[in-house]
Order: C-alpha cells, then sequence, then structure tokens
C-alpha cells in the first residue's frame, strides 16, 4: 500500500465546510487520465459501467508500476490507467474512493501529499513512486532495500520476504494479521534493516495499517485481515475474487488505527530490542 501514504495526525479536524468543497472540486474537475484507457475498454467489448471493467490483468510490457501494490492494485484493476501513466492528482483521488471507498478528505489528503512529496504537480507514472527516499522507504515488508544508492527502489516483489512477514501473522488471532501482529512486524523489520526518520517511519506504519483497514473490512481493526487475503493482495496486486468495500475508510478511522500501530511499536521497544528480525 501507498507508500502513497502521509501522515494521518490531526488534519482529521478539517471543517464540514472543506469536506464540501473538495467533492464540489471533484464532480467538476475534468479527469487528466490519458483517454485511451477508456477507449481501449470500449474497443474490447467492455461496457465502461459494468464490472469487466475492472477485471484483473496483468500488467504489459512497457507498463509502469511502483513499489506500492495498493496503486499497482488500481491500476491492474483499471481504476487507474492500466499502463500507469499519464496519472493525474483527481485521477488519484478518484481511484482511491472508487477501489477502496476511502473517504474524500482521505483520498484527497494521501493523492495531494503524495504529490507533493514527489513534486510532480502535473503528470505522473507509478514508476515515479519508486524514487528512493522521498516517499519510498527501507524496510518495506514486500521489496528490497535500496542499498547501493540508486535513484529507483526495486519494484519486484521480494517472495521470501512477503513469506516471512505473512509468518509473523496469526500471533494473536489465528490465520488474521491484527494491528498488534503489524506492530510486531515493523519493529522487526526496522531492526534488521534499520530505524527509519519521523515520515518515512509514519509512512511505513500508515501503510500496513491502512491496508489491514480496507482489506479486513469494518471490523478489521479488531479482527484484523486473512493472511491468504494480504499476501496474494501483495504478491499478485489483484482484489480477491468478488471482493467489495464495506465500510468507508475515513481519515479519522485511519488516524486511530496508524496511532495504535505507533503506541504499540513504542510499547514492544521498550520492553526490549527484539531477538528476531524479519529479514529479506
Amino acid at each position: 500500500m501507498n507508500p502513497l501514504i502521509t501522515s494521518t495526525r490531526p488534519i482529521h479536524q478539517a471543517t464540514r465546510r472543506s469536506s464540501a468543497i473538495v467533492r464540489r472540486s471533484i464532480s467538476s474537475t475534468p479527469s487528466s487520465s490519458h483517454p485511451s484507457m477508456s477507449h481501449q475498454e470500449l474497443a474490447e467489448g467492455s461496457c465502461p459501467h459494468s464490472d469487466k471493467m475492472h477485471e484483473f490483468r496483468a500488467p504489459q510490457d512497457g507498463d509502469s508500476r511502483s513499489p506500492c501494490p495498493a496503486l499497482n492494485t488500481l491500476a491492474n484493476h483499471a481504476y487507474l490507467p492500466r499502463d500507469g501513466k499519464n496519472i493525474g492528482v483527481w485521477d488519484l483521488v478518484r481511484a482511491l474512493k472508487e477501489g477502496y471507498h476511502l473517504s474524500t478528505m482521505l483520498a484527497c489528503l494521501l493523492s495531494f501529499g503524495g504529490v507533493f512529496l514527489l513534486g510532480q504537480i502535473r503528470c505522473m507514472s507509478l514508476v515515479d513512486l519508486a524514487r528512493h527516499g522521498l516517499i519510498e522507504h527501507n524496510a518495506s515488508l514486500g521489496h528490497d532495500d535500496d542499498v547501493n544508492g540508486a535513484e529507483y527502489a526495486p519494484i519486484k516483489v521480494d517472495k521470501k520476504l512477503l513469506h516471512h512477514v505473512c509468518a509473523e501473522g496469526g500471533k494473536f488471532l489465528p490465520g488474521r494479521l491484527t494491528l498488534h501482529d503489524a506492530a510486531r512486524i515493523r519493529v522487526k523489520r526496522e531492526s534488521a534493516c534499520g530505524p527509519l526518520d519521523g515520515p518515512h517511519a509514519e509512512i511505513a506504519r500508515g501503510e500496513i495499517a491502512i491496508a489491514i483497514g480496507i482489506l479486513g473490512g469494518k471490523d478489521a481493526a479488531k479482527n484484523g485481515v486473512d493472511i491468504g487475503v494480504f499476501h496474494n493482495w501483495m504478491q499478485h496486486e489483484r482484489l480477491p475474487a468478488d471482493w467489495k468495500p464495506d465500510h468507508t475508510q475515513g481519515l479519522y478511522q485511519t488516524y486511530k488505527i496508524t496511532k495504535y500501530v505507533r503506541d504499540h511499536m513504542k510499547e514492544l521497544k521498550a520492553e526490549q530490542p527484539p531477538k528476531e528480525t524479519v529479514e529479506s
């Protein structure tokens, strides 16, 4: 998820009036995504308003992808352009709302925050998210670290690392990756890879917390997410079969679960340094 995830601290105090202004802006702002997406669907006989439009298709040669499974999944399901290119900020907002049922305020925060951090005000490609040290960071749950000073970090999923990460789940609820597990996983990854600076630590916590919040459903804060669902989403970057969001993932809800992970990480670090690490 997110690397397109920014801090969810008290921006949740935004007023109803500002939310209404944002909603009006979305409805009146033309999409900047390239027109080939809808033309391609029509050429293949798909109705733009049918579920078939958002069926999964693996990326093709030349398509742009990022280290972020959340956005790659949206491209693989045509909520974003399938080639992952020429994406505007309002395209990101719409895709997050339609694909994951994020609230308007949360979708705007993530989209505008991500574009600002990248410094790409007009349009972007998904691969731009791989630029190391902007949004992308070390101690990822699914990708190797950028250890050679390269401008772009690895995009390919490290299956061995992901297997180890998912094996850390189920410690509190069998077969479920809970927020408790998420905190333990983050502590172990940062123990293995080195601590993250403040902004990237907040991004990293937000990534796993929001993934659990979306995929786990309305009771995810308590019950987490099915480990198999999380693993397949991370590795194959596709939505579960017949999956539909059962709630709106809002800004305040996301703030609370991210804060829970942060606080539990502090408790774990205060107890003792972990002897185990989640290594690639």
